[in-house]
This record gives structure tokens, sequence and C-alpha cells, in this order.
């Protein structure tokens, strides 16, 4: 598996678990809580679709996190 693939996983897992965190049952819950397309949103959870850094940041304002805390866990 290449690098690429794998730092993606990893970030659609950080996802995740921020948003069971948050309360959020389904990825399809969190798609119109954040008004994100489901199908975009469980692609980035997934790790098969390539969230933009502009993306990212946007949902993560969304979710109430900051670019720090997100990458505080589960990344080395």
């Amino acid at each position: 598996m290449d690098i690429e693939k794998i730092e993606l996983q990893k970030l659609g897992a950080r996802i995740r678990s921020l948003r069971k965190e948050l309360g959020i049952k389904t990825a399809e819950e969190a798609a119109f809580k954040y008004g994100l397309q489901r199908s975009q949103y469980s692609k980035y959870e997934a790790g098969s679709g390539n969230i933009t850094y502009l993306s990212l940041v946007s949902l993560l304002q969304k979710m109430g996190i900051s670019l720090k805390d997100f990458f505080s866990e589960g990344f080395e």
C-alpha cells in the first residue's frame, strides 16, 4: 500500500473517531449536519476521497475542532 493511501486512511479514521466523540451516530447524519454530500463525506471517512486542505479546515471548523487538536492523535 502506498504512503498516500495510508495517510488518507489515517485522516479518515480520525474524522470518523471525532464524529463518534461528538455523538453523531452515522456518516449520513454528519454529512447533513455539516452541509456535505453524503457520498463525499463517506469517502472522507473511508480514506478513499482525497480531501483538500481547505475542505479539511472547513469541516473541522464546523466540528469545532482545531487543526492542532485534529493532528494530536493518530499521526506519528
